[in-house]
């Protein structure tokens, strides 16, 4: 299947704040953007499964920064055996409501609505119909991990992963191992050949914890965000589940 058209649109909306206080400012100062013809844009990370023509559909997470760059999170369900693919551009605004996404190939379009991204058609219009309510993006919070990312490979580290129920984090480098959980427990150790080493899996193996890394999208199980890789840690008796992604 050829990669969705989309020229994009979005029209931005101020999130909503519990502070009351803080939520009369920022309506404040939307209003007065408006009034003046001032655009806002909508940033953040929002996602969903879309339709899918030779799939059951399409998991996709866009995240727009505030630098006018991208990066989006692509993996098709029952086919390609669900190896998630990550492509970064620029977007920029070309109107009070447009925002164009800039690709290597082709483009994304999006209209912003009540705080949600909706898919647009190649022509940039509204999909109608009864599938329209499955173009709908939603927003999920801890999309922007740049500058964290950006710490981790600069440090020397190629892989990071986490997990929830314990919180668990482990980072790889060239030479080493590092595995902390929430209790405290830590572990160190060196960074054996992957066996198997595939496009799709790689197993670390070593006498204290086994790593085994998927090339399949991963939802973390609490706050929603999507990443790339699937990821299996097993310390002695215990086996952690949780989300990783390749550093560049």
């Amino acid at each position: 299947m050829k990669k969705m058209l989309i020229p994009v649109l979005l029209t931005a909306f101020l999130a909503c704040n519990n502070n009351t206080s803080s939520s009369r400012n920022d309506s404040t100062a939307q209003t007065t953007a408006t009034a003046i013809g001032t655009p806002t844009v909508v940033t953040g990370t929002y996602q969903g499964t879309l339709p899918c023509a030779d799939c059951p559909g399409m998991d996709y997470q866009i995240s727009l920064f505030n630098d006018h760059t991208f990066s989006e999170l692509v993996a098709y369900q029952g086919r390609g055996q669900g190896i998630a693919s990550v492509e970064t551009g620029t977007w920029k605004q070309t109107s009070d409501s447009t925002v164009m996404i800039l690709k290597k190939t082709d483009s994304s379009s999006f209209l912003a609505s009540e705080g949600k991204l909706l898919l647009l058609d190649t022509k940039g219009k509204r999909i109608e119909g009864v599938l329209a309510g499955s173009y709908i993006l939603k927003p999920v919070e801890g999309g922007d991990r740049r500058q964290l990312l950006a710490d981790k490979s600069k440090a020397g580290i190629r892989f990071t992963a986490n997990g929830n129920e314990p919180g668990w984090s482990l980072d790889l480098d060239n030479k080493k191992i590092r595995f902390n959980n929430i209790n405290g427990d830590s572990l160190e150790a060196s960074l054996p050949r992957p066996n198997p080493n595939t496009d799709t899996l790689k197993v670390y193996t070593t006498p204290g914890i086994t790593i085994s890394i998927r090339n399949t999208i991963c939802a973390d199980d609490m706050s929603g965000l999507m990443k790339p890789n699937s990821v299996q840690v097993q310390v002695k008796d215990k086996t952690y589940q949780g989300c990783g992604e390749y550093l560049k």
